[in-house]
């Protein structure tokens, strides 16, 4: 597994250094991912989550993103969610004096997960409202997102993973984004994964490669649950 993350690691490097012309799309860029989820009761969980997004694997900065996640699992593979989002963002791929697009992001989301044979199946549906800070002015922008996910676990240690994400923007170009990973994750440890993920980006009129880094970490405060014997 060591030998997957060097190399994965040296052909970051390689893209960067190759790649000469200044272009986003030019560039193997990078997003750096942390999510952290714990569990207060059976029916409510917090979910911290934090992205770094690179335009190069190591440089010029894109933006970041920090959430905190309010979840109410309502059955036991159906989860509601409302959260509020932090962004802060660089569309300009050269250094540049334009100040950055400050996002504050409310956001409303279903997700339902079930299974076939050994492959993990979850759909996540959600809605965003975005107040952007623009050096024009402030605009408000609404769009609906659906996400498929696939999981097949190859062992009890690493699993293959495949997800693409539509957008529909309910203003200007309505079908304006699509991100699709395939990858693979790592349990590292009891409650925390690894995983890498290969992203092919269509936003606008650019079509990005991404190289996705992340760490997931389950937490969980609920008392375990104790069985009364039979007298």
């Amino acid at each position: 597994m060591k030998n997957v993350l060097y190399t994965v690691f040296i052909f970051m490097l390689f893209q960067s250094v190759l790649l000469a012309q200044k272009n986003s799309e030019d560039y193997f860029g990078a997003w750096y991912t942390l999510g952290i989820n714990h569990r207060f009761t059976e029916q409510f969980s917090l979910t911290p989550y934090a992205e770094l997004r690179l335009y190069k694997p190591t440089s010029n900065y894109n933006l970041t993103f920090a959430s905190l996640n309010g979840n109410y699992h309502f059955k036991k593979n159906q989860t509601i969610t409302v959260a509020y989002a932090y962004l802060d963002i660089d569309s300009v791929f050269d250094t540049d004096n334009v100040p950055n697009t400050i996002e504050h992001r409310i956001l409303e989301q279903y997700a339902i997960k079930h299974n076939f044979k050994a492959l993990n199946i979850q759909h996540r549906f959600r809605f965003e409202q975005r107040f952007l800070e623009k050096t024009a002015g402030n605009e408000l922008q609404n769009r609906f997102r659906y996400r498929l996910s696939l999981q097949y676990p190859i062992n009890k240690t690493v699993y293959l993973a495949l997800k693409d994400e539509g957008f529909i923007n309910f203003q200007d170009q309505v079908f304006h984004e699509n991100r699709f990973f395939v990858g693979f994750g790592v349990h590292i440890l009891k409650n925390t994964q690894l995983h890498i993920d290969y992203l092919k980006h269509h936003i606008r009129n650019n079509s990005l490669n991404r190289i996705q880094i992340g760490l997931s970490i389950k937490t969980d405060s609920r008392k375990p649950k104790t069985s009364t014997a039979q007298q």
